[in-house]
């Protein structure tokens, strides 16, 4: 194998198929990246064998194919490598089938590399039906849901996003049991079976990093224990996690005692204010207390003191109510509003608080409140 590319090309390919390099592995071999040359062009492929990504760069984008060939390169430095050379061009040769020289005009690295026999066999499938998506869209979609996954792998089914697809509707859904995020949209296809799969958390996030939102088509490729993301020359498959996801729907009330319209920034900046003081690290909480037509946002430490903030609102209650909520839970669920004002729905002190953005009724968010008593 020996081609000549431009650092930049074959960098952004790395950085991306790297993603799929587990740090737990227990083969050795998966550490490996595998470099396909063919006539037509080169595939990278890496895979940790529950994600797996294969990037093609087009013959058009390598400066020059002497010798097409397979080899099995170490992820460990390669990256580091590429990026670190001096010169835009370098150069790929293997003088056998375990070692690969990375040069220029005035620097070269000698690596050893994998037994390409050693590789494991890992397909990537096509479905006949897929799903197509905006890159914006799903990207979006992703942002708006995925802060919610579960991080604690003892409830495994909340580390991952549950999505549903019926006719024409689609919904994202993501929780940890103590809070919530659903985003819903509509499809431009009927789509004529029923899915309900679980994706994992970590794996859907690195497939948002990888995207943008230039207007292009996403092809989600559905099957019963994985789901492939075609996007641009990116192929991105992680298989689905086992089991049967939560139904959420009860959780989030339809009828609420009080309705308050705020602003977002203004409601953002005093929550953020007074967490400066929370008196609990790991549970960060602070206090709302509301009375008509103003809100007081407060926190104590015992050993540092306290803060309030007031707040003009608009709510449809004059009954004071006063409930409290982890700050970090509320920040990071209104992060991802884009609106300038939101709707704060609360039935009492001990009942969810819902969040929602005035314009956009597609994205719902819920936190628990927690008790101080």
């Amino acid at each position: 194998m020996k081609f000549i590319i431009d650092k930049t090309t074959l960098l952004e390919a790395l950085t991306n198929v790297t993603r799929a390099i587990g740090t737990r592995t227990t083969i050795p071999i998966l550490n490996g990246i595998k470099f396909d040359l063919t006539n037509d062009g080169l595939s990278l492929f890496a895979s940790d064998s529950e994600l797996s990504i294969r990037i093609k760069i087009a013959e058009k984008d390598i400066k020059k194919i002497e010798k097409t060939g397979t080899m099995i390169i170490g992820s460990k430095y390669i990256l580091d490598i590429i990026r670190k050379m001096p010169s835009d061009i370098i150069t790929l040769e293997s003088s056998d089938n375990t070692k690969i020289k990375i040069y220029t005009d005035n620097n070269e690295y000698n690596l050893n590399c994998y037994e390409i026999s050693d590789y494991p066999q890992i397909n990537i499938d096509e479905s006949k039906e897929p799903i197509v998506l905006k890159d914006e869209l799903l990207k979006n979609m992703i942002n708006e849901t995925s802060y919610a996954v579960s991080t604690q792998e003892a409830r495994l089914l909340f580390t991952g996003i549950n999505l549903k697809i019926a006719g024409n509707s689609l919904e994202c859904i993501a929780t940890d049991s103590y809070r919530l995020a659903k985003k819903s949209i509509k499809l431009d296809n009927m789509i004529n079976n029923t899915i309900n799969i679980i994706i994992p958390g970590k794996s859907i996030n690195e497939l948002e990093k990888m995207l943008t939102s230039d207007g292009d088509d996403v092809t989600m490729h559905i099957f019963n224990n994985k789901i492939l993301f075609k996007y641009r020359n990116i192929e991105f498959q992680t298989n689905l996690l086992n089991g049967q996801y939560p139904d959420t729907n009860h959780f989030i009330p339809s009828e609420f005692s009080y309705m308050i319209n705020l602003d977002l920034k203004k409601f953002n900046d005093a929550v953020d204010r007074a967490s400066l003081l929370a008196q609990s690290k790991d549970k960060n909480i602070v206090r709302l207390s509301i009375n008509d037509k103003l809100m007081i946002v407060s926190s104590s430490a015992s050993e540092i003191g306290k803060t309030e903030e007031k707040i003009n609102i608009e709510c449809n209650n004059k009954e004071k109510l006063e409930i409290a909520f982890s700050s970090r839970y509320m920040l990071e669920a209104l992060k991802v509003i884009k609106d300038n004002n939101i709707l704060l729905l609360m039935n009492g002190d001990d009942k969810p608080i819902l969040i929602k953005s005035v314009q956009d009724e597609s994205i719902i968010e819920l936190i628990l409140p927690v008790k101080t008593y």
